[in-house]
């Protein structure tokens, strides 16, 4: 079986980071379908994404990675503190060519992953003893403002507590994209929980052809898949043994 890793460098998530973990998919889609188009690998190259250039390189530690498996991509993610790696499902699986977002199209759906460092909206939750509900509700909050900003527009924001296979608690959380804005996502899809220090976040969209009920199960079949790591994963050897033919 072929392998195929793609790896970006680390975009490490210190105690003051700053930068918003979510971009509403569509308005930065347009220009990372442009970048990823043509984005192809030789059997068993690793990609370094960085903001400047793309370079054949070992895989670093800190970083994120896909790998492609029999029925899709693996993605690996290795942070600080949190290390955890999701199958993403589909005949046809692509990781897109963005230097600032993480997207890929799965069979033509689109798919982004992001982080957010909970010091960044609950500064506060570990002295008030937030539950992860309560983080997921501060996070959505804290998001969905950032989202106003960025359509110039109020939205209406729908909620969904769940949990998973696990036990724990997760999010879905959805709201509808602006009329005026003619866009071909009708509805953005959010699905969060909380990792360690972080909140793991998962967007996908609504169209006329794909409904948002089929939206969430995507998120959820696709979140059911996480593995999170007590140490940094070696994604070199994690690529050979998927080249041997172990499941991941």
């Amino acid at each position: 079986m072929v392998v195929k890793t793609v790896t970006r460098t680390a975009c490490r998530l210190p105690s003051n980071f700053g930068d918003r973990s979510l971009t509403v998919m569509r308005l930065v889609f347009s220009f990372a379908l442009l970048l990823g188009a043509n984005l192809s690998l030789a059997p068993g190259n690793v990609w370094v994404h960085t903001q400047s250039t793309l370079a054949a390189s070992q895989p670093q530690e800190n970083g994120s990675s896909a790998i492609k498996t029999e029925d899709g991509v693996l993605f690996v993610w290795n942070e600080p503190g949190l290390s955890f790696s999701i199958a993403i499902r589909g005949k046809e699986v692509k990781p897109l060519n963005d230097p600032e977002h993480i997207f890929f199209s799965v069979d033509g759906r689109m798919l982004q992953i992001q982080l957010a460092g909970i010091i960044n909206f609950a500064p506060d939750a570990k002295e008030k003893k937030l539950d992860d509900r309560a983080i997921l509700a501060a996070h959505r909050d804290w998001e969905a403002k950032y989202v106003e900003g960025l359509l110039h527009s109020k939205i209406t924001v729908q909620t969904f507590n769940t949990k998973l296979s696990n036990g724990n608690d997760a999010l879905i959380w959805q709201f509808d994209m602006p009329k005026d804005m003619n866009a071909e996502a009708q509805k953005q899809l959010y699905l969060t929980l909380v990792a360690k220090d972080y909140v793991l976040l998962l967007n996908s969209e609504a169209t006329s052809a794909t409904p948002d009920a089929d939206g969430r199960k995507f998120l959820l079949d696709t979140v059911a898949t996480l593995k999170i790591s007590p140490t940094p994963i070696d994604v070199k050897k994690l690529s050979e043994s998927i080249r041997a033919g172990n499941k991941p």
